[in-house]
């Protein structure tokens, strides 16, 4: 017997050895691919490592970087999430998404927190699940997201905002489409979801994108996801007034970047590493309270009345007695710890500038920038999914949808409390991160894709 195991063994050794090369050649072959798809959609853009992550059973991750720039920060990084027949062969599949992550969180850190968390099973993140169903699932990591810690000089991210986040998500499309292209799954457009700062980055790229004839147009159909660009409601454009003025006042003072996410990553980082100790950042809370409050408090990070909608948050909880946050509702504590540990540490802060710009309009106290990514809404006729929750964005961003030109627009809001008691309602990431979001969120996109 054990020498049958041994002999075993051997043979899955040889066979391993044996398959080395064909593994080898695969990833030769996969980067040939990518270098060509990148050549493609940006002629002079090197391409960087491409990396290989096991997600779950035959669900792989492909990452790499772009050079999208002669600067030295104009990078981004493409991720692709899809079943494999083997090691870097994809399956071939007729179905395809290109996601946009929001503020502070990258691809990783908003959509595959599953991977980093002690507590949750791997494969709940939309990524996989999607990719499990046929879905090709691409994603991008905008150029500030790719910032190191340490750097000094920020002088850089001046002239960075929501059109330069524009133009990197195009070239992500096109890469992602000429891949598919000579991968075998055909040239044919795809479809974007853009979730909250990303959102308004796929409104501006599809503003965009529809002045151009329809041959060279890359989006199938647009999901929002709970974010508005404009609003009817006077109280929430007035917030955007309020955060606009203030954003300008830190831009004459020679601000370039917003630095929440190291606010957060610091919040997060303590509450892993020692969640039961006082918080240096919120006097009178422990770091895990710290981080609850973040996740079910939001809100409360806005300057007085500069809150995007009426008590957001990121992720619906619980508070105790004493109005202290005790627990998350929604969602596994370690997902929003993990995403919150993982915020990037700057961003421009003229893309702060240019999003409350697009909401404000106009404002008796300043002139108001000039912002042309939402010249032509109108003109966008793509298919649009909204989707929504009710604790975050909620209703407020369908407001935008009516100011399309589209005839298809669905929405797909989900609110789980009365209104009165928005503050418990499902959140802004409980979207992608909640113990029932397959059901409650997942489904519907994937039922919206295959109808479309």
């Amino acid at each position: 017997m054990k020498r049958r195991t041994f002999l075993g063994l051997v043979g899955l050794l040889t066979l391993a050895s044996s398959l080395a090369p064909l593994r080898a050649h695969a990833a030769t072959a996969a980067r040939a691919s990518f270098e060509a798809a990148t050549q493609s959609a940006c002629p002079g853009c090197p391409l960087g490592t491409v990396e290989r992550r096991l997600l779950f059973a035959d669900i792989a991750e492909y990452s790499f970087t772009i050079r999208v720039g002669s600067g030295e920060q104009e990078v981004i990084r493409l991720h692709r999430v899809v079943r494999e027949r083997s090691p870097f062969v994809p399956r071939r599949t007729s179905r395809a998404l290109f996601i946009a992550h929001g503020d502070a969180l990258n691809f990783d850190a908003a959509f595959l927190s599953s991977l980093a968390s002690p507590t949750v099973d791997d494969s709940h993140a939309l990524p996989i699940f999607l990719a499990q169903r046929g879905v090709d699932v691409w994603g991008i990591d905008f150029r500030w997201t790719l910032v190191p810690a340490g750097t000094t000089d920020l002088s850089f991210l001046a002239n960075w905002g929501i059109e330069t986040d524009a133009r990197d998500l195009g070239i992500g499309l096109a890469v992602a489409r000429t891949t598919r292209a000579l991968g075998g799954d055909g040239f044919g457009k795809i479809h974007l979801l853009g979730w909250s700062r990303g959102g308004q980055i796929g409104y501006a790229y599809l503003n965009g994108e529809s002045q151009l004839p329809a041959a060279l147009r890359q989006v199938r159909g647009y999901i929002p996801t709970d974010i508005y660009l404009k609003t009817d409601v006077p109280s929430i454009r007035a917030a955007a007034c309020l955060r606009l003025g203030l954003s300008l006042g830190r831009v004459a003072a020679g601000e370039v970047a917003d630095t929440s996410g190291s606010l957060l990553a610091a919040i997060g980082g303590l509450a892993q590493a020692a969640p039961a100790a006082p918080s240096p950042i919120v006097p009178g809370l422990s770091n895990r309270q710290a981080a609850l409050l973040t996740g079910e408090a939001t809100f409360s990070f806005f300057p007085p009345g500069g809150e995007v909608v009426p008590f957001y948050h990121f992720t619906g909880g619980t508070f105790d007695a004493n109005g202290l946050p005790n627990g998350l509702v929604y969602t596994d504590e370690s997902l929003l710890v993990s995403a919150l540990a993982a915020s990037a540490p700057f961003q421009p802060l003229q893309e702060l500038v240019d999003g409350d710009a697009a909401t404000c309009e106009s404002s008796p106290d300043f002139t108001v920038p000039n912002v042309a990514f939402d010249d032509h809404l109108g003109d966008i006729t793509v298919p649009i999914l909204y989707v929504g929750a009710g604790g975050g964005f909620g209703d407020f961003g369908i407001y935008t949808t009516t100011l399309l030109g589209s005839t298809d627009v669905t929405s797909h809001v989900v609110s789980l409390v009365p209104p009165e008691a928005r503050l418990f309602d499902i959140g802004h990431a409980d979207i992608f991160t909640g113990t029932n979001a397959d059901t409650l969120f997942w489904q519907p996109i994937l039922d919206w894709l295959r109808a479309h």
